[in-house]
C-alpha cells in the first residue's frame, strides 16, 4: 500500500493509517534506520517472533523488489542487481539473499549448516560433523 508523502512545518508526517496497519500505532518509541534511497522504521525492543515477522516481511519486500527490477529494466543499463564488489577476504564471493523462512521450514534455522555444489546446485543440510 503507497501513502501519500507530504511535510507540515518542515516536518516529515507518518499516516496514522500506515501506523496502524504496520501495527506501530501504540508504540511510544520507534528506531529509525537509513540507507540509501529508503528510510526503516522499527519498533524498539522487539521480541523474537515480531522480529523474525519483520524479517520475513523485509524478505517478501526483497523479493518484489527484484522482480520489479529485472522486469522493468532496461537493457542498455548494466548496473549488476547484486552487489559484487570486492572485499579482501571474500575475493570471489557474490551474496545473494535467501529467506529466513526457507531455513525454518527445512528445520534448519539456527542450526550449523553444512554447504556443498553438487552437480550445479547448491545443497544445504544440517552439519552432523562431531569435530
Amino acid at each position: 500500500m503507497k501513502f501519500i508523502n507530504y511535510t507540515n512545518d518542515g516536518r516529515v508526517v507518518v499516516q496514522h493509517a500506515a501506523l496502524i496497519l504496520s501495527k506501530l500505532d501504540e508504540t511510544d518509541t520507534l528506531e529509525l534506520h537509513t540507507m540509501d534511497n529508503a528510510i526503516i522504521l522499527l519498533k524498539k525492543d522487539m521480541t523474537l517472533v515480531e522480529t523474525r515477522d519483520v524479517l520475513q516481511g523485509m524478505v517478501r519486500l526483497a523479493r518484489s523488489m527484484t522482480l520489479d527490477a529485472l522486469c522493468n529494466s532496461d537493457a542498455e543499463d548494466k548496473t549488476p542487481l547484486v552487489d559484487e564488489s570486492v572485499d579482501d577476504e571474500y575475493e570471489d564471493t557474490i551474496t545473494i539473499p535467501v529467506p529466513l523462512e526457507a531455513f525454518g521450514d527445512a528445520g534448519l534455522l539456527g542450526k550449523d549448516l553444512h554447504i556443498q555444489v553438487i552437480d550445479g546446485a547448491v545443497v544445504i543440510t544440517e552439519d552432523t560433523d562431531d569435530e
